[in-house]
């Protein structure tokens, strides 16, 4: 009897490896999944935060299933925590497993962000519809689901049914519910449905707010903390400017002299300059006779 047992617990551990692992492995403490849809394409964006257990050992490898339509994530990010997450150097690989698409993460942080596009959002003219399976092998010890409403919508339901979240930052309202708790592989359901007018994607109507600005904006410098700079600046300037032009005008007075000296030398040395009356040669100054015929040279005095 005993010998039974034991091979009925091998059995087990080989039948069913993913609980045995889930149970002495992994647990997401949170999940949050988020649902925006028609937020910038005619598909519905999905949002998982998930955050590990603080007992999960890493690095871990986690296993998250998604629609096989998916083909590709849009996101896969990983850090300590839901704030700090990057998907700069995550590996991450991806398999197909009848509808599911498989994304193997390597977990070197606690907190996972996963985004992907699933395109069965449903449209009939101007009514929407949305199906959505959760299916994993992991303990979830908190499940929360979030809904953006999008823009133009109405008549919005969901089953199990949510409560109003209240308007965001981004101007759109918001819907959300806690679930608790979710087994090993236990799947949970989720549906939406709303009515659109329009096919205007929610974030075309998304708008930048101005920011107020103050002395203490960064970036930004205060007039009363430059004004001694300022006043310091025109002070050397003038000081500048005033030897410039102390020297400038300095320089045109001795100029100014140096030019009266020189002419006056030269009127000077003009009216004592004589010829002689006879050969007409140039007498130097004091001549009495000319050096050339000997002639008496007559100068302006006499």
């Amino acid at each position: 009897m005993r010998r039974w047992f034991l091979v009925l617990i091998v059995g087990i551990f080989f039948i069913f490896p993913s609980i045995t692992s889930a149970q002495t492995g992994v647990i997401f403490s949170n999940v949050n999944v988020q649902f925006w849809p028609e937020y910038d394409k005619a598909e519905m964006l999905v949002i998982n935060y998930i955050t590990l257990s603080p007992e999960t050992s890493l690095p871990s490898v986690i296993n998250l299933k998604i629609p096989a339509d998916v083909e590709n994530p849009l996101v896969v990010a990983v850090g300590p925590s839901l704030d700090e997450v990057t998907d700069q150097g995550v590996q991450f690989s991806t398999k197909v497993d009848n509808n599911w698409l498989v994304v193997s993460i390597q977990a070197t942080g606690h907190a996972i962000q996963l985004e992907y596009y699933d395109p069965s959002l449903k449209k009939d003219g101007s009514s929407r519809s949305y199906h959505y399976e959760w299916l994993n092998d992991y303990i979830v010890q908190n499940f929360i689901v979030t809904v953006q409403q999008p823009f133009d919508a109405s008549k919005l339901k969901t089953s199990p049914a949510l409560q109003s979240d209240g308007v965001h930052s981004d101007k759109l309202q918001y819907y959300q519910a806690d679930f608790g708790a979710i087994a090993i592989s236990e799947k949970f359901s989720f549906d939406l449905s709303y009515e659109k007018r329009s096919d205007v994607f929610s974030i075309s109507q998304l708008t930048i707010e101005p920011v107020n600005i103050s002395e203490d904006t960064p970036g930004r410098m205060s007039f009363s903390n430059t004004l001694p700079y300022l006043l310091v600046g025109m002070g050397v300037a003038i000081i500048v400017g005033g030897f410039a032009y102390y020297w400038g005008w300095a320089g045109r007075g001795t100029s100014k002299k140096s030019r009266r000296r020189a002419r006056a030398q030269v009127e000077e040395e003009s009216a004592e300059e004589s010829y002689c009356p006879q050969c007409g040669a140039r007498a130097k100054s004091g001549d009495r006779f000319c050096r050339v015929c000997g002639g008496r040279i007559r100068h302006q005095e006499e």
